[in-house]
């Protein structure tokens, strides 16, 4: 009994996976494998919209580029508490290229704010103090979000992420 669920678990994997790579793939573009890996990324990254702050909850206006990981965002913070993921994702291999290129001007009145880069589970600081400029990454395969964290803060936030040229 114990075999038999193993092997209904295996087969039921199995078919998952096969479903999200044939449902998402191009047949004429590769080999089965290739067919294999463009599914798996595809539906790993239909999950990593989730990640990001919904629209709705975000306190100024975003702009979306030619995907999640590009666009402009302008906001005015009163009194911010929490964090806000406001672009990227979680692709194994970015449609676009790897590089991005990300202008910023932070302004903290009061409290404080820090504008990071994430890359799977390292942190990067972009500002955390009143600054503007302009910073170059390389995103690699898993998650890569650029976030602002505010603690009581007040104050103004303005980022614009392009892809950076080569």
């Amino acid at each position: 009994m114990k075999k038999l669920k193993i092997i209904v678990s295996v087969l039921l994997i199995l078919s998952i996976i096969g479903c999200f790579s044939g449902c998402d793939s191009n047949h004429d573009k590769g080999s089965l494998k290739d067919n294999l890996i463009d599914g798996w990324d595809n539906w790993i990254q239909s999950f990593s919209k989730h990640a990001l702050t919904k629209e709705k909850d975000l306190q100024g206006e975003k702009d979306e580029g030619i995907d999640t990981y590009t666009g402009t965002y302008v906001a005015a913070y009163n009194g911010f508490n929490g964090k806000e993921f406001i672009f990227g994702g979680t692709a194994l291999n970015r449609e676009n290229g790897n590089h991005l290129q990300v202008t910023y001007k932070l302004t903290i009145e009061v409290g404080s704010a820090e504008l990071n880069w994430i890359a799977g589970n390292d942190e990067y600081s972009v500002a955390s103090d009143s600054s503007e400029g302009m910073k170059e990454y390389t995103i690699s395969s898993g998650d890569n979000y650029i976030v602002l964290k505010g603690e009581n803060f007040s104050g103004s936030l303005e980022l614009a992420v392009k892809d950076a040229e080569n």
